[in-house]
């Protein structure tokens, strides 16, 4: 009898045995990462893996999500109910408060455990988003190379400028040692940063080819070419443009304005030519005539003249063709005069240095940049709101199942009310900061503006401007 029991036992061992031999691998890995899963859910789930709770600014940027929510983008939280939210995650949440509440019911760790399940994880974004924001109050137009910052190469303007530079034989001679043609370029490349930060440039040549003997006058006269095509600034391409010539021939002004004129008929607006010439027409051209021509019967075009180094004829000639020409003519005798006078001689009006202070930001556009500034501080204060109304849904549902006395519950909800406090106190103190940026920024143009007009009042009285 006892060998017929230790038989029949052998015979159930081993097909026991072979049951379990024919359990699909697969299958028996599949169980093994579900349970190293749950045992790592669990893991997550006691007193020692959850993290003190830090209201402060760096604090909140540096939350992990909660497990429950973690993989919600920012817009997806911002626009969710957190009602629905809780209905549809209760049965688990409610899973995972009883798990705790097994472990510990201690006001503190129970609040962290809250957070660790329910905590944001999009403070990080919203909050670095806000932290960054820069108020877009556009550059005052401050036009002096000396004075305005920050230039803005390849941004085109509402006017045109037309830039005609004298390349004769006569820009060889020296002034003060130095070849006027170096001075006249070094001037014209400091006048195309000032003009090209509001207009689009163009750089005409004459007098470039050939050479001053009579058998090279025809191609000499013909000779004008525009260097640096009418557009957007850019200061590498435009000085790259004044190295590819030489003085070298004769003086056809009459055909550079000509030429102007012709590049100019299919351009709209405001055209302005502004020419830096150190002698008369030598190429048979009528320069008065032409300029006339250039402004005839529009008001937005304009010859500005500076003669460098002029002998009295020359002024006088290049005088009547600014005033043909609507415009202006200023002698400049050396380097330093010529510099000045290109700088600064085309000063603004008396009238636009009255309305100069609108150049610079006023209360309504301050006020928009507050505005825009909000728009992302809300967001953040959005999911602090967002985040307490999860908690205190937590505190409800650790009541109805009965998890903690009432005592806890009131110590977890001061805990839970003191650390939303310091979280818009952070956001409070964050707003105050960005607002004191946006003054600042505001307050530094307004310096600019104000130092620029009382720079260019001060020119003016010394000129003995009225207007």
């Amino acid at each position: 009898m006892k060998k017929f029991t230790v038989l029949l036992f052998c015979m159930l061992f081993s097909l026991s045995a072979c049951s379990n031999d024919n359990t699909p691998k697969d299958d028996e890995e599949q169980q093994s990462q579900e349970e190293a899963v749950e045992d790592e859910n669990e893991e997550k789930l006691t007193v020692a893996n959850f993290s003190a709770v830090d209201s402060s600014r760096d604090g909140m940027k540096n939350q992990t999500g909660g497990i429950l929510i973690d993989d919600i983008s920012l817009e997806q939280e911002l626009d969710m109910d957190n009602e629905d939210f809780i209905n549809e995650n209760k049965q688990e949440l409610t899973e995972h408060l009883q798990t705790i509440t097994n472990e510990t019911t201690d006001p503190v760790e129970l609040e962290q455990a809250i957070v660790h399940l329910l905590g944001t994880p999009n403070y990080t974004t919203a909050i670095e988003t806000a932290e960054a924001f820069q108020p877009n109050f556009p550059e005052p137009d401050l036009p002096d190379a000396k004075q305005v910052e920050g230039e803005v190469e390849g941004e085109s303007g509402s006017g045109k400028a037309m830039l005609l530079l004298d390349a004769s034989s006569s820009m060889l001679l020296t002034v003060d040692g130095k070849v006027k043609m170096d001075i006249a370029k070094e001037a014209v490349q400091e006048f195309a940063d000032v003009i090209g930060q509001k207009e689009d440039v163009s750089l005409i040549v004459y007098g470039h080819k050939g050479s001053e003997a009579e058998s090279d006058k025809k191609l000499s006269c013909k000779g004008i070419e525009e260097i640096y095509p009418m557009g957007p600034y850019d200061k590498k391409d435009f000085e790259a443009s004044l190295n590819e010539f030489e003085s070298k021939g004769w003086t056809p002004l009459a055909g550079a304005i000509d030429k102007a004129a012709e590049m100019s008929k299919e351009l709209d607006g405001e055209i302005t030519l502004y020419i830096v010439s150190d002698g008369v027409e030598t190429c048979d051209g009528n320069p008065v005539k032409s300029a006339e021509s250039f402004v005839d019967d529009n008001n937005h075009r304009q010859v500005n003249i500076i003669g460098f180094n002029v002998d009295e004829d020359a002024e006088e000639q290049l005088a009547n063709v600014s005033e043909a020409g609507n415009g202006e003519f200023y002698s400049a005798d050396d380097a330093d005069e010529l510099k000045d006078t290109i700088d600064y001689e085309w000063l603004p009006s008396r009238v636009d240095l009255a309305w100069a202070h609108t150049k610079a930001p006023g209360p309504w556009e301050i006020l928009d940049e507050y505005d825009k500034y909000d728009v992302e501080h809300d967001k953040i204060k959005t999911l602090v709101k967002k985040e307490d109304e999860r908690y205190d849904q937590a505190i409800s549902i650790l009541r109805e199942e009965e998890l903690i006395t009432d005592e806890v519950t009131e110590e977890l909800k001061n805990l839970l009310s003191e650390n939303y406090n310091i979280r818009i106190d952070e956001l409070q103190e964050l707003r105050s900061e960005k607002i004191d940026e946006i003054d600042a920024i505001a307050d530094e143009i307004k310096k600019r503006v104000n130092e620029w007009k009382e720079e260019m009042e001060r020119r003016k009285d010394e000129r003995g401007d009225i207007w």
